[in-house]
């Protein structure tokens, strides 16, 4: 969420994931009885958890549009933080559905917001990732602090555009960083494996495969070091 949920929010709220079509509905019945922001922000919410995600991804940015409405884009601004949070969730919903081109946008109106803002950078970073553009996702992650929150995934993407730009040691480097901070991180583990492979240390990628099946069998993590897996067991020489 944007912020610490008011109480009406917190309310609208409970039953989000038990019974999302009841929240959105109460959400949608909230904002024609003047609930604004707050009432957009649930009913984005209850969009999401009933995987309606570029719709979610849309209200948004509607709603940080709303929250900028006579303000001047400035990091000074004491309504920052909340419009930069909007546009984080809406570079987040953007990705999941795969629409990159709106994720980068969204990301970078809220880094216009809040510049330091670790978590944009890192969707920003993520958006041009999945377009290809390494260097510029590099370029957008920067040098990261080695102590902080939410560092374990800007490490492990800084991790993943140093393999493909062939930097495989600069690679395992930042994704020892990531898993030193977060050593449950299944993306991590997925990262580190594919690095260990790109450099014939068989043993250790499976290892880190079997480690994101355990953690979390049924995620689409879990599915991406299974198919590893098979390509190893297929072939031990493929790069």
């Amino acid at each position: 969420m944007a912020q610490s949920p008011s109480p009406e929010l917190a309310r609208c709220l409970t039953h989000l994931a038990d019974n999302p079509d009841a929240v959105l509905a109460q959400a949608e019945e909230w904002t024609r009885h003047g609930g604004g922001l707050a009432a957009g922000e649930c009913a984005a919410l209850a969009q999401m958890e009933r995987g309606e995600v570029a719709d979610a991804a849309r209200r948004f940015d509607a709603l940080a549009l709303a929250r900028a409405e006579g303000h001047t884009v400035s990091a000074g601004d004491p309504q920052a933080e909340v419009i930069a949070a909007f546009y984080a969730n809406a570079a987040r919903a953007w990705l999941q559905v795969h629409q990159t081109a709106s994720a980068a946008s969204s990301a970078r109106a809220g880094l216009a917001w809040s510049p330091q803002d670790l978590v944009l950078s890192t969707l920003l970073a993520r958006a041009q990732c999945d377009e290809g553009q390494y260097a510029a996702s590099l370029q957008t992650l920067g040098a990261l602090p080695r102590t902080g929150k939410d560092l374990s995934d800007a490490y492990t993407l800084r991790a993943a555009d140093r393999r493909h730009m062939n930097d495989i040691a600069g690679g395992l480097k930042d994704v020892e960083t990531a898993l030193d901070l977060a050593p449950d991180n299944v993306g991590a583990l997925l990262e580190r494996g594919i690095l260990h492979a790109r450099q014939g240390a068989l043993g250790p990628a499976r290892d880190d495969w079997d480690r994101v099946i355990a953690l979390s069998p049924d995620t689409h993590d879990a599915y991406l070091a299974r198919q590893d897996e098979d390509v190893l067991a297929a072939d031990p020489d493929q790069p």
